[in-house]
């Protein structure tokens, strides 16, 4: 990690990314002996650990965007060749350190919140909830560091000086055993997320959801700790046994709410929220602008429409699948000032691989004013139907076997892609799993549904990785490249340069050179 310069609390703690959670002001640099007075202050500080979530590094775009290219969609900015995008850079990448030195700054804010909370004048109830959300979005970095970079620091106390920067990468074991007792402490201490009427606040349900996801990776590569099954089925059940927690019937509208600021948390669990603040600045989100439908019309909304997508991800979606044509796009916009749109026909129509990752649409964005480089459109980070879908995975996985209530819930998931929650509908049943499926067929089924709901939310790359197949999917990529359109061959860059080395990041230059006791990745 490198030097950290000690600021306004090591870094702008008291800028927030959240819409509807926090606006507190930015104060000039205090001292933490000086700080941590009240529950405002507290507050404040708080503000500064989910901030990071925001930032352009993390989820205002590198993290769903360069950081997810997978077998969905590639990195259409045909004019580089050489980006983290397409496993084709150096170790010197100002956006690998940029992510890495961000979550860093993350943790550290986070381990200064817990180091000084005590010291606040303040209820307990309120100094434990405080205490359960930093604890939870500290370990949470650390679980997008090893997700990404492997063994990695494991930093539990604040940085008190620069010269702090030798510290040897921690064992896998230790690091997952940390993010567990943490994020398990926290489950206990946050509010329930009926206390608040948005997503941009941690949970219990966003706690349970994500210790979930964290058993399904260390049950997966490269720990391979089967026994982890049971305890991924067993924090998705408690989101579902809450019975609060149910699928918008609607696919497209999930999405349409968060560009219109519309919070439906029954459906969207956790997400990193962006806001237009008046005199024309905004937070740094670019969902929607760097992916969606690409276009220059700027009353629509500018996109740059930088992912497209791949044909046999078009085509892993059978007739009817209500998701197809909302994350890919079937229309592009007409010229301003108008907003009409215009289907593909024709030659157009059949090239595929110059759609768009589509989930998130501008022209539903609700601001007051559209920039062209970013938005107030809210990504992402847990959705029921991602609960219900590692629920279904751990139970097939575990050593007694799935009961009818996995299946049941990949079909509640199907069910709903097929417009079958809709009011009215009918034959409810006709997208369902078939019956009898054995576990590797079932596995299979999950596998693909994952991706064709959960496309393009930053989580492919992801998937791929722990089930040990992403080197290996991403290659079953190229025979397809001779049948795509000259004109997107291009589309193909990632698949062509990825090796075994690319299930991993390289650590960045700037963290090998500082850092002494610092080992990179194999391969780099």
């Amino acid at each position: 990690m490198k030097k950290i310069i000690l600021t306004s609390i090591l870094g702008s703690l008291l800028f927030s990314a959240c819409d509807k959670f926090l606006n507190e002001d930015p104060i000039d640099f205090v001292a933490p002996s000086n700080y941590y007075k009240n529950e405002k202050e507290v507050l404040s500080a708080l503000t500064g650990v989910y901030d990071v979530l925001g930032k352009s590094a993390t989820y205002g775009r590198y993290l769903f965007f360069e950081m997810d290219m997978s077998d969905e969609g590639y990195f259409a900015l045909s004019s580089n060749s050489q980006d983290i995008a397409l496993y084709n850079y150096d170790i010197g990448d100002t956006k690998l350190l940029n992510t890495w030195s961000t979550l860093y700054d993350g943790i550290n804010r986070a381990n200064m919140l817990l180091e000084n909370i005590d010291k606040a004048d303040m209820s307990d109830a309120v100094r434990e909830t405080y205490r359960g959300e930093a604890l939870f979005l500290r370990a949470y970095y650390y679980f997008l560091l090893t997700s990404n970079w492997g063994a990695v620091p494991l930093r539990l106390q604040a940085t008190k000086s620069p010269s702090e920067v030798d510290m040897a990468p921690a064992p896998l074991q230790t690091i997952y055993a940390q993010i567990v007792q943490d994020m398990e402490t926290a489950a206990d201490k946050v509010g329930n997320i009926t206390t608040y009427n948005h997503a941009g606040r941690i949970s219990k349900s966003a706690v349970w959801g994500i210790l979930a996801r964290v058993n399904l990776k260390m049950a997966g590569a490269p720990l391979k700790d089967k026994s982890r099954y049971a305890e991924a089925k067993k924090w998705s059940a408690k989101v579902i046994d809450m019975g609060f927690h149910r699928l918008n019937p609607d696919y497209t509208q999930v999405f349409k709410n968060h560009s219109q600021k519309i919070y439906d948390i029954r459906e969207s669990i956790w997400e990193v929220e962006f806001a237009y603040i008046s005199g024309g600045q905004y937070e740094e989100g670019s969902v929607g602008s760097i992916n969606g439908i690409g276009t220059a019309n700027t009353a629509i909304g500018y996109s740059y429409g930088a992912q497209k997508v791949m044909k046999p991800y078009y085509d892993l979606f059978k007739t009817g699948d209500e998701r197809r044509d909302w994350n890919i796009n079937d229309y592009y916009y007409e010229t301003a000032p108008s907003v009409g749109r215009i289907l593909y026909t024709g030659s157009a129509a059949t090239i595929y691989y110059n759609r768009c990752a589509a989930k998130w649409r501008r022209e539903f964005e609700n601001s007051p004013v559209k920039s062209t480089n970013t938005t107030i459109i809210n990504f992402p980070l847990l959705r029921y139907a991602d609960i219900l879908l590692m629920y279904a995975e751990a139970a097939n996985a575990t050593a007694e076997g799935r009961g009818a209530e996995a299946d049941e819930y990949v079909n509640l998931v199907r069910r709903r892609a097929y417009g079958k929650l809709k009011p009215g509908a009918t034959d409810v049943n006709v997208a369902d799993l078939p019956k009898g499926l054995d576990a590797i067929d079932f596995q299979q089924q999950i596998q693909e549904e994952r991706s064709k709901e959960l496309g393009f939310e930053g989580m492919r790359r992801f998937d791929l990785t722990r089930w040990g197949i992403f080197v290996q999917t991403m290659k079953g990529l190229l025979p397809h490249k001779a049948a795509a359109n000259a004109s997107y061959q291009y589309g193909f860059r990632t698949a062509e340069y990825i090796t075994e080395r690319d299930t991993l990041y390289a650590i960045p230059r700037d963290e090998m050179t500082v850092n002494k006791l610092m080992k990179q990745n194999a391969g780099w």
